[in-house]
């Protein structure tokens, strides 16, 4: 009996280990894709001249910085809602060092991530996948609300700005109450199947849903000025490159590659060059690739600083209504 419970220790202790460096490789690769992107972009940015204005950066800053915070508490707030709390600063490290997976070839890398790096805090791995489905469709939403109110009708037409920010407002008014039955038609899917099955406090939810929207209502606050500091841009200009950044964004989470890495630069070109010109709008686009790029290189060393040298983080405590989810087989089998 005693070998029997060494040996099946020694299989836990193997397969930690062997969970530990496929995600110690994963971060490498990562790192490995985002110093090429960010050289990429670097040299793409010696071929144009720029006017510099470091005033407009250091105000863009602060909100681009609290743009990002209000993403991770958002994801906090979900897992509340889900019935997982997580401390504050082990709810932002998970999530910034999930954000590595977006660079990875494959969609399926990003949803992987946030599921070890959950379970690490006691997350159950199919909630934390399942999270990541209800943060994509939620910032989806707001940035088509933020293209629907920003873009021009020479760019999108007055009745389809209309439909588009009617059609996202009300999903997402109702998608506290609708996900479920929303999520059960792609039930094949693990991460559906698991949100479909997963209850949720619907207040705390709306707080999630909020919080997302502050994000992308900041970010573009930090793109309007970012670009002040790159181009000649006039007041007026701001409700445009508002929704250029949310709708590049958006078509970028849409596109198939990691992170949306040319797709949404493209995106982004198409919607400027007629108010800025083809090559300032191309330069617009690759800075601010190059600007997230450092800021996500700044939160992936603050994260392992704060990994290695913090306490190990508690296991999530259940939400006030009830108790955690069922982990990813009690769903299989309740569905």
């Amino acid at each position: 009996m005693g070998a029997e419970t060494g040996a099946g220790g020694s299989t836990s202790q193997a397969r930690r280990l062997l969970g530990r460096s496929a995600r110690m490789v994963l971060a490498l690769v990562a790192v490995g894709i985002l110093l090429y992107v960010g050289h990429s972009n670097a040299h793409d940015l010696t071929k144009v001249k720029l006017r510099l204005s470091p005033a407009w950066l250091v105000a863009a800053f602060p909100f681009y910085a609290a743009s990002s915070l209000c993403l991770a508490l958002g994801w906090r707030q979900q897992l509340a809602a889900f019935g997982h709390r997580l401390p504050v600063a082990v709810a932002i490290r998970i999530w910034w060092r999930a954000q590595l997976a977006r660079y990875v070839p494959s969609g399926l890398a990003a949803f992987a991530s946030r599921a070890a790096l959950g379970r690490d805090a006691g997350v159950p791995p199919a909630v934390g996948a399942a999270s990541l489905v209800f943060e994509l469709v939620t910032i989806i939403g707001w940035g088509c609300v933020a293209a629907a109110i920003g873009l021009p009708s020479i760019l999108l037409a007055g009745p389809l700005r209309l439909a588009l920010g009617a059609a996202a407002a009300a999903g997402l008014a109702s998608l506290p109450f609708t996900y479920p039955r929303v999520a059960r038609l792609g039930r094949r899917i693990p991460a559906l199947q698991t949100l479909s099955a997963t209850p949720a406090r619907r207040p705390a939810l709306y707080g999630g849903v909020g919080l997302y929207g502050t994000s992308v209502a900041l970010k573009s606050v930090s793109f309007v000025l970012f670009a002040a500091a790159l181009v000649s841009t006039r007041t007026s200009d701001g409700w445009l490159l508002a929704g250029a950044v949310q709708a590049a964004a958006v078509i970028g989470i849409i596109g198939v590659t990691p992170a949306g890495i040319g797709v949404r630069e493209g995106a982004m070109i198409g919607l400027l060059s007629h108010r800025f010109g083809t090559t300032d709008a191309a330069a617009l686009a690759v800075a601010w690739r190059a600007w997230e790029f450092s800021f996500e290189l700044s939160w992936l060393g603050l994260g392992t600083v704060i990994g290695r040298r913090g306490p190990a983080a508690p296991p999530a405590a259940p939400g006030p209504t009830g108790p955690p989810a069922p982990p990813a087989a009690d769903l299989r089998r309740t569905t």
